[in-house]
């Protein structure tokens, strides 16, 4: 009897402080022991945590985390009592380095970061020697495909990345729930497209006030905006242009839009750029037709996954189809964020009005 508790011991020992071998976004290999405290660093790393629902593993977070802004929909399900009790790691925000030492002060078992380049990654592991996660949101900041990769590189990374989070802090079955979800979204949307109403117009389609590390005008665009990607209709303003670019008011009146789509995240900048330049945008087809919609805010500290879907559906309304937007706001955001989260979201009004 006793050589059987030794040999359990022994074996509990052995294990206990075995690691699992993990390959990261950045293709890194990374030995991970425990799972149980964890930390994000970067701009929409913390979103893919809160999806995965383990927010309660974190130790530490980022300050911009406790701004809670609703143009980051995801913070809506964090417990805000319990965030604002965590250590200060860092400013946070696109690029920007935590502070090292309170990383080793709260010793988390795993970093998970995103928008950090690979050599702040290496850095960050080197000096704390804590595992570091890179997990992806795509090339760009905002766009769903890469200059020189057709498929849906911004959504396969995101899928990617939970998929890895997934096996490292055993939620695979939550992983799976999610990916299966955006698929098929996806593949409702891309059957959607296929309808009249949206191929009679797709040439003469303009979407501008996008955010792109900060608030920006009407001719903020975006050539693979991924809500009209998914519904396979092209901002033809920007031929040769892949990404986020800047246009002038110039280039918008001589491509004279049918419609346009706007941001809602840059509702107050736009409106006073409109009222500024009347002459110019009142010869614009959109502006005279009062053909001119929001959609829900795009990106804020990286890209709002939900809202992708969701922007899809309402520009889809826009165009004449018959979508019951309550239903599908609320369908989207239970599954990312829980049922209790989208009747919240519903019943404090926190998103934008969506109206011409």
């Amino acid at each position: 009897m006793r050589l059987i508790l030794l040999l359990i011991f022994l074996y509990l020992s052995l294990n206990a402080n075995s690691s699992i071998s993990y390959i990261d976004m950045y293709k890194r290999d990374v030995q991970i022991t425990k799972n149980e405290k964890i930390v994000c660093l970067g701009p929409g790393c913390l979103r893919l945590i809160t999806y995965m629902k383990i927010q309660d593993k974190l130790i530490g977070v980022e300050n911009n985390i406790l701004r809670f802004s609703p143009n980051s929909i995801y913070t809506q399900a964090l417990n805000k009592d319990f965030i604002k009790s965590l250590p200060i790691v860092g400013q946070g925000g696109p690029g920007k380095m935590p502070n090292l030492e309170t990383l080793i002060n709260i010793r988390p078992d795993i970093i998970f970061t995103s928008f950090l380049s690979m050599e702040q990654v290496r850095h960050i592991q080197n000096k704390t020697k804590i595992p570091v996660i890179a997990l992806s949101y795509g090339s760009g900041y905002g766009s769903i495909y890469s200059k020189d990769d057709k498929t849906q590189e911004k959504l396969t990374s995101i899928k990617n990345s939970i998929k890895l989070i997934g096996k490292i802090m055993q939620k695979e079955q939550r992983a799976e729930e999610i990916i299966l979800f955006m698929k098929e979204e996806e593949n409702k949307l891309s059957k959607l497209s296929k309808s009249l109403k949206l191929s009679s117009i797709k040439k003469s389609i303009y979407i501008g006030g996008i955010a792109y590390k900060g608030l920006h005008g009407i001719t903020s665009t975006e050539s693979d905006y991924p809500a009209l990607k998914l519904l396979n209709i092209k901002n033809n303003i920007l031929k040769e242009h892949k990404g986020h670019a800047y246009i002038n008011e110039e280039t918008l009146f001589i491509f004279n839009p049918d419609l346009i789509f706007l941001d809602s995240l840059s509702n107050k900048i736009v409106k006073d750029e409109i009222k500024k330049n009347k002459n110019i945008f009142n010869h614009i087809k959109a502006f005279k037709n009062k053909n001119i919609y929001w959609l829900y805010p795009s990106n804020f500290s990286n890209t709002n996954i939900e809202n992708i879907y969701v922007n899809s559906w309402l520009i889809s309304s826009y165009l004449g189809n018959n979508i019951d937007m309550n239903l599908t706001k609320n369908r989207v955001y239970s599954l990312f964020l829980g049922e209790d989260i989208a009747k919240k979201i519903e019943k404090l009004k926190i998103l934008p009005n969506i109206e011409k």
